[in-house]
């Protein structure tokens, strides 16, 4: 446009007066209009999540995120562009995973399988205590077969599509009281747990109270005595500083933490089935990358609980059968009357399959 700009005002278009104004208008109109064609040519897809950006090693979610919107940004050529909100931008979990489900965000990052029960109450076979042996079994099963057919149910039943699961690390118990042993040391405790049934089960057979508390506020609660401990991987302890009000932390492995990467289902089916394969690529590169990071830096995530004062137990092999024994049968029964039975069966037959 400054070309044509320029030549009109020397004199050097072809013809002057109410000709050449025209020429000069017909050819900014085709400029913007290509410019238009540009810009829409480019689809902007919004990526919400409630972690913190900055340090990779602190904050993984945006190792997650950069990798995946450059992944995207190249397989696309440009054609689909990342937009990230961090840091509960958009709102809390649930409500970004609303938001998602309607089609208002295209994608969530940070949602646990006891969010999704409310559409699909089978994904709570995930949130079964004491089951995952390990956090290499649990990435087996689920980028496997397995993992493949629950998503499939999600998407049918909530319209969100789980495109990457992310078993980063064990959940585990910490608390201000005494050091936790054996599950008879949980006896009489007050245990900050999310606002998921299971989980509230799994902590009352331990004989201890679950409380469901907004995590933003847990801080807070443990520092004032509202609870006594609470559960979570080491990660996730350092990303809200709970070892700071924490003075034993008990490596009991309870629960495999497997965050989930959802998108808008009807988004996902309306990609080409090449874009669907740049995406679902992008998705699994992102949590190679997050999920390296958090097994790298497991050791030192321990290391700074344990300047932070905090206590940390490590217990035997008879020790941990104590709170699989607490557990294992009133949660089975609890979970066969919320879960369709195939599905424990299924993960049950996963495991051994990828222990073999």
């Amino acid at each position: 446009m400054r070309t044509s700009e320029s030549l009109f005002r020397k004199g050097r278009w072809p013809g002057h007066g109410v000709r050449a104004a025209t020429i000069a208008a017909a050819a900014a109109a085709a400029l913007c209009f290509a410019g238009a064609q540009a810009v829409s040519a480019q689809t902007v897809v919004k990526f919400a999540h409630s972690e913190g950006e900055g340090d990779l090693l602190d904050h993984p979610y945006w190792a997650y995120t950069e990798v995946f919107s450059q992944a995207v940004s190249a397989g696309t050529d440009g054609r689909y562009e990342i937009q990230v909100f961090p840091n509960k931008q958009l709102g809390d979990l649930e409500s970004m995973m609303e938001q998602t489900s309607r089609g208002v965000v295209h994608i969530v990052g940070g949602i646990s399988a006891g969010h999704l029960s409310s559409f699909d109450p089978n994904v709570q076979v995930l949130e079964m205590p004491y089951t995952f042996p390990s956090t290499a079994v649990g990435r087996e099963v689920m980028s496997g077969a397995f993992g493949k057919a629950l998503a499939d149910s999600v998407a049918e039943k909530s319209n969100l599509r789980i495109l990457s699961y992310l078993p980063s690390a064990f959940r585990n118990f910490s608390n201000n009281e005494r050091p936790i042993r054996t599950a008879e040391d949980m006896q009489g405790m007050k245990i900050r747990v999310q606002n998921i049934p299971i989980h509230v089960e799994m902590v009352e057979a331990l004989g201890a109270s679950a409380t469901p508390i907004a995590w933003a506020e847990l801080y807070n609660a443990l520092q004032t005595g509202v609870v006594d401990g609470q559960e979570n991987a080491p990660y996730t302890m350092l990303l809200a500083n709970l070892h700071e009000v924490q003075k034993y932390y008990t490596l009991d492995n309870h629960l495999l933490n497997m965050p989930l990467i959802a998108m808008n289902e009807d988004f996902y089916q309306g990609l080409s089935e090449e874009d669907r394969a740049v995406f679902q690529k992008a998705a699994d590169d992102a949590a190679f990358a997050m999920l390296g990071i958090i097994k790298a830096k497991e050791s030192q995530d321990l290391a700074t609980i344990r300047k932070a004062d905090t206590e940390i137990y490590q217990p035997s092999p008879a020790e941990m059968q104590t709170f699989v024994d607490a557990t294992r049968a009133p949660i089975l029964e609890i979970m066969k009357q919320k879960v369709d039975p195939a599905w424990i069966d299924k993960l049950l037959a996963a495991i051994d399959e990828a222990q073999r």
